[in-house]
C-alpha cells in the first residue's frame, strides 16, 4: 500500500477548478462575514473557529468551504440549505467549484454489466456539480434563484449562465491539458437532469443540449484542441450532431437504439461514425458531481450507482484523491481499497485522522 503524506512536497494529483466569477462571489461573501452582514453556516462556522476573518484570503475562504465537503451525501435529500449546515451562497460556491482528475480507466462505465478494458487506459474524470433545483426539506434548492424566472418556470437565460460559469472553465482546462489540436474528446452525462431536477425532471436534457451548443458556438473559437464533446442524456433527447468550431457536438442518449454499448468511458475510437477518426484523441470525461460531497460519492460507501459512484468505481481517482492504492476487481466492478479498509470512506477517515489528508490544496488550484 502506497500512501502519500500530507507533509510530501508534491501537489495532490488532481486540479481543483475554480471559475474566476466565483473567486469574486468569494471575496463579496468575505467581506459580507467581516462586516457581520450575513452569519456562515453550520458547516463552515466551524472552521472558521481558529481563522482571523480580516487576514483570511479568498481562496482561503474557498479551501474552508470545500473542507466541508463529506465523502458521501447527496445534497438534494440530505442538505437544509437553510444555515443549519450550510447557506445558499455557500452551495452556489461550492457548486461552482470542479475537480479534474488524472485516471487509469479500467471498465467502460456502464452502470449495470460494465466491460473491463484490456489493458486499461489513461483519462480524465472532471467532477462538476449540476444545478441543483431540488430540496428534500422543502427549503429553495440550491440553484433554484439563479435557474428560474419569478414564476417558477425555468429561465433560460439563467439557466445557461449557469453552466457556462461552470463549464467553460472546465472546456478550457481540458483544452490546456490536451495541448495538441483537436485531441480531447469530451463525454458528458446529464448534468443536473437526474434527481437534482426535482420539478423539472425529464426536461432538462434538452435545455441542456441547447446551453452546451450555445456555449461551444459563442466560445468554441478559444478551444482549439477539443475534438468533440459527446453529450449522453441517457434517456431524454433525440440523436443529433452539428459541428461547430471545428468541435463536433454529438448527442447520443444511451437509451435510444444504437447507442446502448457506448458508455462515457469507453476509448475514443469507440465513439466514431462514418468519416471519424478519434484514434488521436484522449478521453475526458465529465461526471455529474453532487455540491457537498468528496468526488465519486455513491462509491465511498461502497456503491457503484450515479454517475458520480460509477465512474468512481471503473477507475483510480479514489487514489487519486486519498493518495491510498487500490485494486480493480474485474468481478464486482469496482476499484477496491486495500486491507483493512472496508470502503473509500473508512480511508478517508483513516487519513483525516492519522495523515491530515484534505480535499483543499492551494497548490492544485487552477483559476481561469
Amino acid at each position: 500500500m502506497t500512501i502519500h503524506t500530507s507533509g510530501d512536497a508534491i501537489a495532490p494529483k488532481y486540479s481543483i477548478i475554480i471559475p474566476g466569477e466565483t473567486v469574486a462571489r468569494a471575496s463579496d461573501y468575505l467581506e459580507r462575514l467581516r462586516a457581520s452582514r450575513t452569519q456562515p453556516g453550520d458547516c463552515l462556522r466551524e472552521r472558521l473557529q481558529d481563522s482571523n476573518l480580516q487576514a483570511l484570503t479568498e481562496l482561503e475562504l474557498l479551501g474552508k468551504l470545500l473542507d466541508t465537503k463529506r465523502p458521501q451525501i447527496f445534497a438534494e435529500m440530505a442538505v437544509s440549505g437553510d444555515g443549519s449546515d450550510w447557506n445558499l451562497t455557500e452551495l452556489g460556491l461550492l457548486g461552482d467549484i470542479s475537480i479534474a482528475v488524472p485516471v487509469t480507466v479500467f471498465d467502460d462505465g456502464n452502470h449495470r454489466s460494465p466491460t473491463p478494458h484490456a489493458p486499461p487506459f489513461s483519462a480524465m474524470l472532471v467532477f462538476t456539480p449540476g444545478a441543483l433545483l431540488c430540496n428534500g426539506w422543502g427549503n429553495t434548492p440550491a440553484d433554484w434563484s439563479e435557474a428560474t424566472a419569478a414564476d417558477g418556470r425555468l429561465s433560460t437565460e439563467g439557466y445557461y449562465n449557469l453552466y457556462r460559469r461552470r463549464l467553460l472553465p472546465v472546456f478550457r482546462y481540458i483544452n490546456c491539458r490536451a495541448a495538441k489540436p483537436r485531441s480531447a474528446f469530451v463525454t458528458v452525462p446529464g448534468l443536473g437532469c437526474g434527481q437534482f431536477a426535482g420539478l423539472f425532471r425529464g426536461q432538462l436534457g434538452a435545455h441542456l443540449q441547447m446551453a452546451l451548443q450555445r456555449l461551444l458556438t459563442e466560445h468554441g473559437t478559444s478551444l482549439p484542441n477539443l475534438k468533440a464533446v459527446y453529450f449522453d442524456p441517457y434517456s431524454e433527447c433525440e440523436n443529433a450532431r452539428v459541428e461547430i468550431e471545428g468541435i463536433s457536438f454529438i448527442v447520443r442518449p444511451l437509451r435510444l437504439p444504437g447507442n446502448e454499448e457506448k458508455s462515457q468511458l469507453c476509448h475514443p475510437v469507440a465513439y466514431a461514425e462514418r468519416g471519424d477518426d478519434f484514434s488521436g484523441c484522449a478521453l475526458y470525461s465529465l461526471v455529474a458531481w453532487d455540491h457537498v460531497s468528496w468526488p465519486g460519492n455513491d462509491f465511498f460507501g461502497g456503491s457503484r450507482a450515479t454517475d458520480d459512484g460509477v465512474k468512481a468505481a471503473a477507475t483510480n481517482s479514489m487514489s487519486a484523491l486519498t493518495g491510498v492504492e487500490g485494486q480493480y476487481d474485474p468481478g464486482q466492478g469496482k476499484y477496491q481499497p486495500p486491507q483493512p479498509y472496508r470502503n473509500w470512506e473508512a480511508v478517508v477517515e483513516d487519513g483525516k485522522r492519522t495523515r491530515r489528508l484534505r480535499l483543499w490544496n492551494p497548490l492544485t488550484v487552477w483559476q481561469l
